[in-house]
């Protein structure tokens, strides 16, 4: 009709940002290949083909995905944070307020971090928390469990793997199960980590944005900006395609929903 317009729906869809992945690991095979022949070549001539900015690159290719050191907790770096904040107290009482990386707000007193580490404790003091949710699998530093034990901070735990390609993913019960004890006014103000603050917590806070009606662009937006630069296309495709039911279901018995701002 004359004059109309129409609305397009410019919402990202998971299967675009597959495509877009699978179009990388396409040119990243398609150049190993390359350089596999460059170097049989230089075999078979006696040449020297593979220069050393080639050679680093191919070694570079080899080593284990760097996504995994964002998913799993380092606990010989945790005995050392320990060993240094323990030798700091020593010195020096009135520690400075240094929020954990990946640090926000959520909405109204539930909170996002990476893993929160001993420099930071006097800042979550300042927070006031009632419950820390962990979704990590790896068993909670022993220095932690003290404070938030000292703290009456009650701890929840509900460990998970982070989305890999191609087979790794993260458990919808899980998360559904983290939306329940986040909801619950009783466990507020809350904090929200796995290690880095970026993929599970990521997940899980895309969940909350669709429980507030957020369009996925927003969410996704969110999810990028937090995640960056390892932003994970199953990441993005678990938050859209949640089914979210069963918590809405629960939310509404329990007048837990619309999530309040102030």
């Amino acid at each position: 009709m004359a004059g109309s317009t129409v609305e397009r729906d410019i919402t990202p869809r998971y299967t675009e940002l597959l495509d877009s992945q699978k179009l990388y690991n396409d040119n990243k095979l398609i150049r190993s290949k390359l350089e596999q022949l460059k170097l049989e070549e230089g075999v078979f001539t006696g040449g020297t083909n593979t220069t050393e900015e080639e050679s680093e690159q191919q070694q570079d290719e080899e080593r284990p995905y760097e996504e995994d050191l964002d998913d799993k907790l380092d606990l010989n770096l945790q005995k050392k944070l320990q060993k240094e904040y323990e030798e700091s107290k020593k010195f020096n009482s009135q520690q400075p307020l240094t929020p954990p990386e990946n640090f926000a707000p959520i909405i109204r007193t539930i909170y996002r971090s990476s893993f929160p580490q001993p420099n930071n404790f006097t800042f979550l003091k300042k927070l006031k928390l009632k419950s820390v949710l962990c979704l990590i699998p790896e068993e909670y530093p022993q220095l932690h469990q003290d404070f938030l034990k000292h703290e009456n901070i009650k701890l929840f735990q509900l460990g998970m793997s982070g989305n890999k390609e191609p087979f790794v993913k993260i458990s919808s019960d899980l998360i559904t199960e983290a939306v329940k004890i986040v909801l619950n006014p009783e466990n507020q103000p809350i904090l929200i980590h796995c290690n880095r603050g970026k993929h599970r917590t990521g997940c899980l806070v895309g969940v909350l944005r669709r429980l507030q009606k957020w369009s996925l662009a927003i969410i996704f937006d969110e999810y990028r900006k937090f995640a960056a630069p390892k932003e994970r296309p199953m990441d993005q495709q678990f938050i859209e395609l949640y089914d979210e039911k069963a918590i809405i279901r629960y939310a509404e018995e329990n007048n837990l929903l619309p999530l309040k701002w102030d």
